[in-house]
């Protein structure tokens, strides 16, 4: 079993990583083979909407030479993907977003049927946010993005963690969103492998 988790912010032991780390230490703590990917420290670029990656009958890939070559074959081989994003200015962070934006070369037909190489696969979001009301954070319209995207993919989402954290690391004092993380990361090692 193969848990990828990607930290979409760019503050390190920020309340992002915190919650990732932790729904890896449960994944882990059953059993998982855990990897985390900082997305801040790669160089990803936007999709280009060149069409080259939907130019074969069967899988194609993305052609742009940078860092996100390198993290596709780390989603492709993941059982499980945890993607942990703070909400800035009412959606994912802009590395979040640059990233699920490059997700689009994921998808291909082959003998006419659409098929996408993360099809099968369980999705955990955490998702901290600085307003006490989720909604003026903005959270449901990042969550909405989450949504449609494993939905494409034909991706389960196992399980979003939410909660109100400011101050870089303050997650850790919410007891109960770490302690859902735990048990999210215990559920998706329990869930095994894809099939």
């Amino acid at each position: 079993m193969r848990v990828l988790g990607i930290v979409g912010s760019p503050r390190r032991g920020g309340n992002t990583d915190v919650l990732v780390g932790e729904v890896l230490r449960g994944a882990a703590s059953h059993g998982a083979h855990v990897q985390t990917v900082y997305l801040n420290d790669l160089n990803i670029r936007g999709c280009q909407a060149c069409e080259a990656c939907k130019g074969g009958n069967g899988y194609v890939g993305c052609i742009q030479d940078d860092d996100m070559l390198g993290l596709y074959d780390d989603l492709i081989a993941a059982d499980a993907i945890v993607i942990g994003t703070p909400i800035y200015y009412f959606g994912p962070s802009a590395q979040t977003k640059l990233f699920l934006d490059r997700w689009y070369s994921l998808h291909y037909k082959q003998d006419g049927r659409r098929h996408n190489k993360l099809t099968g696969k369980q999705m955990v979001l955490a998702m901290p946010y600085g307003d006490d009301n989720p909604f003026f954070a903005g959270a449901p319209n990042a969550y909405g993005t989450f949504r449609d995207a494993a939905a494409w993919c034909g991706m389960k989402i196992a399980a979003v963690l939410q909660a109100t954290a400011n101050k870089p690391g303050e997650i850790r004092e919410n007891q109960r969103v770490m302690q859902e993380a735990y048990d999210a990361g215990k559920s998706l090692a329990a869930a095994g492998p894809t099939p």
